[in-house]
């Protein structure tokens, strides 16, 4: 897509996209995820003034690569090409070796969705780097609000795992079901129709879930979790979630492009995946990630202490109970990763580390091979079949393709 989108294009969706469809697939979802900003209040992520150049060296292997897939066997290349799949791109050695713009354009800023929640986890990082936060101390310890709701006596890092125990469930009733939790929660926002409790702001609404299980026993994906992350570094910085970001990592990795945050008309963030990027903005943050990423830096963005958490801090039984794990495995094709850690989905064996997001966002690093894989998708229909690029990803990194 070289041109962007005609002038009739843009009266035709925003006469057409609504609170409700704009997550259900199709061009209407495509164009929503890139010019998010033009239906929803956006805070803005501000960039340093150095754009850190990335260089190339193209791979014609790497297009070349035979992939399996729903579609059949064929070359990578021809995948992007059929599939779902908005932009993908990989660097090795902090170099671009392969990048492909089938449906959007490089300085697009793409909806992030549950992407942006590492971005999150890194200032929970961040905090404790200062000595600001204990995560095996309890969430009402910062945050007296939540006392008598379900979050009390809750620890900081079950939190971060997932394995809150809260009562709201990211299940597909809580998208369309006004009396869910979780709908309420993403009507609060704004992200849904209005009903029920959504007249309450966001935090407030937090001190008004209950718990649904024991903490720490279950891995179960819900991004009130991440927004309450963001409420707690928040209170311990003094800053608005988007600041937080910008002033700590943003700013630093030199991004050619500001960031975008979605927020409620009463200002709350939409930390759980309302971050809008270019995919090479993405990219440069999975940079920090790595030895390429990290050489030569004057000040250490992603802390020690964090690297090593997602390597060997994670609960390995804790990703097989709840109902969160049995979907990753299939996505893997039966491949059981070794844990997940801190707002990352899953930690593998290799010690390789995935965050993806809703509708075909991913965000793929590998310290040991010094590899950043980001790609951006959106279902091309009703039916909400994404990409397969998270399991092809694994093909082409099993291959041995990065390996040298």
């Amino acid at each position: 897509m070289e041109n962007g989108y005609s002038n009739q294009d843009v009266l035709k969706f925003h006469r057409e996209i609504d609170a409700l469809n704009w997550q259900f697939g199709g061009e209407k979802m495509r164009y929503y995820f890139l010019h998010r900003s033009e239906f929803l209040p956006h805070a803005v992520v501000s960039r340093g003034t150095q754009i850190a150049r990335l260089g190339a060296s193209p791979r014609a292997d790497l297009g070349a690569f035979v992939v399996d897939s729903r579609y059949g066997k064929m070359a990578l290349d021809e995948y992007v090409q059929i599939a779902p799949v908005n932009g993908l791109i990989c660097l090795h050695h902090g170099r671009v070796v392969y990048e492909r713009y089938p449906r959007m354009r490089s300085f697009d800023r793409h909806l992030l969705m549950s992407v942006s929640k590492v971005f999150i986890s890194l200032a929970i990082a961040q905090v404790e780097a200062r000595g600001l936060i204990d995560t095996r101390q309890t969430v009402d310890f910062y945050l007296p609000e939540l006392k008598g709701s379900g979050w009390e006596k809750t620890p900081v890092q079950d939190v971060l795992d997932m394995a809150s125990g809260i009562n709201a469930p990211e299940e597909e009733d809580g998208f369309t079901n006004p009396n869910h939790p979780y709908y309420q929660y993403e009507a609060s926002l704004g992200w849904l129709p209005a009903s029920g409790q959504a007249q309450y702001s966001t935090y407030r609404y937090m001190t008004k879930l209950k718990r649904k299980d024991p903490p720490g026993q279950r891995y179960e994906y819900t991004s009130v979790n991440t927004f309450l992350l963001a409420w707690l570094a928040e209170s311990l910085t003094g800053l608005p979630t988007h600041e937080i970001i910008s002033r700590k990592t943003w700013c630093k990795i030199g991004a050619e492009a500001d960031g975008l945050l979605s927020m409620s008309k009463s200002g709350a963030p939409a930390a759980h995946g309302g971050l809008c990027t270019t995919l090479r903005d993405l990219a440069r943050f999975g940079l920090l990630f790595t030895p390429s990423g990290r050489a030569d830096r004057s000040e250490a963005v992603i802390p020690a202490a964090y690297l090593a958490k997602i390597q060997t801090g994670g609960r390995p039984g804790l990703f097989d109970h709840g109902p969160t794990g049995p979907s990753i495995l299939q996505r893997l094709h039966g491949e059981h990763p070794r844990h997940q850690v801190d707002q990352w989905d899953y930690v593998l064996e290799d010690g390789d580390f995935f965050k993806g997001g809703y509708g075909g966002q991913g965000l793929y690093i590998s310290q040991a091979r010094d590899l950043v894989i980001a790609y951006f998708g959106t279902p091309f229909d009703v039916s909400m079949q994404t990409h397969e690029l998270e399991w092809i990803t694994r093909q082409v990194v099993k291959a041995g393709l990065f390996d040298r």
